[in-house]
């Protein structure tokens, strides 16, 4: 993928999570505004429909290019594009920004600038204008949101010599709560390897301990694990992928010496 495709598949997973933020919630408070349905009931299923009309819209982009692609008309453009305006969670934003896409790909990739598929693209896609657009990067500032008894695992990393027993129950909460890790020193970790830290890291995120998506303010955020696991630990997300590859470039599973990091994992899922 060259640089302008980067930018402009960017700009569209950009305005899918400002506007599927926006119609997912709004959709599942007004379906269940007169019901008694549990509160985290609701979360779950605001969160569960969000995630799965992102994955949806996402693979949808790179099909209807490769599907108008094969017969770039105008009408076909049209009917795919009108076809999509029928979903529930279709807004005039988003039909734009898939049309830009779609646009963007035929100029840069499928060489189909020329068609009249192309032109009419161009035209949906007039209100999606760069200046206006604010890309929603993964959120460095962001730690992870863990999903179980915080205060246990709080517990268990002592024991188990992860992090220092001086680290106190507040400043593990602001990296593990989700909460904005911007100013915040790294956990001091006392683990007897570096790989060690993002082993943890990983096997959190396998057993879905921690996520990669959280929801601050009524608004999902998407987390780079490596950036993430980087600001904990005081390190770059290029070194935390370095530090991994330290065990995996001879094909390697686990990092050697790891056991207890298994132990307190385990400790935590019982």
């Amino acid at each position: 993928m060259n640089h302008k495709e980067i930018i402009h598949t960017k700009e569209f997973i950009s305005i899918l999570w400002d506007e599927l933020n926006v119609s997912i919630r709004e959709s599942i408070n007004t379906r269940y505004a007169d019901t008694k349905i549990n509160d985290e009931v609701k979360k779950d299923l605001i969160r569960n429909t969000f995630l799965d009309a992102l994955v949806y819209w996402k693979l949808q982009s790179t099909k209807e290019a490769k599907t108008i692609g094969a017969n770039p008309t105008m009408e076909l453009a049209k009917t795919r594009l009108d076809n999509l305006r029928k979903r529930d969670d279709a807004t005039d934003l988003i039909i734009s920004a898939l049309a830009n896409y779609i646009a963007k790909e035929f100029e840069h990739s499928m060489n189909l600038g020329h068609t009249d598929a192309f032109i009419y693209l161009c035209n949906e896609a007039t209100i999606v204008t760069p200046p206006s657009i604010k890309l929603i990067n993964p959120a460095p500032c962001y730690g992870f949101q863990y999903r179980g008894d915080i205060k246990h695992f709080y517990n268990q990393c002592i024991e188990y010599k992860v992090i220092d027993s001086t680290t106190s129950l507040d400043s593990f909460k602001i990296a593990f709560e989700g909460c904005d890790y911007r100013g915040e020193k790294p956990l001091k970790w006392t683990t007897t390897q570096k790989n060690h830290i993002v082993y943890l890291f990983d096997l959190l995120l396998e057993k879905k301990l921690v996520h990669k998506h959280i929801e601050k303010d009524d608004k999902f955020i998407q987390i780079n694990p490596d950036v993430t696991i980087g600001v904990l630990m005081g390190k770059t997300n290029n070194q935390v992928s370095k530090i991994r590859a330290s065990w995996k470039q001879y094909g390697g599973t686990t990092p050697s010496k790891a056991d207890y990091i298994e132990y307190l994992i385990a400790s935590l899922t019982k």
